[in-house]
């Protein structure tokens, strides 16, 4: 009679968590390369992705994003307002 001595699904469950690891390695990847863009687009540094990973201030700073007029919102009212046009409010 034959008896597995459980080495084989070891091998297979580490198979499995080395797999999902790297998954997640990389959508964790795609996913700061997504914000970095974002925030790039708003008109501010990259740089400011790493204010997530202190725990007050990454919320304070949230809100001052969703609030603040961004760089890029204000070089185009500037814009606007030398061509003669009125600023369009959102």
């Amino acid at each position: 009679m034959y008896f597995d001595n459980g080495t084989s699904n070891l091998h297979v469950a580490n198979g499995v968590f080395i797999g999902a690891g790297v998954v997640y390695l990389i959508l964790l990847v795609l996913y700061i390369w997504a914000v970095v863009r974002i925030i790039h687009r708003s008109g501010y540094s990259g740089w400011w992705i790493l204010v997530g990973l202190v725990p007050i201030l990454n919320v304070i700073m949230f809100f001052v994003f969703a609030f603040k007029k961004a760089p890029t919102e204000r070089e185009l009212e500037y814009l606007r307002g030398a061509a003669g046009r009125a600023p369009q409010r959102y």
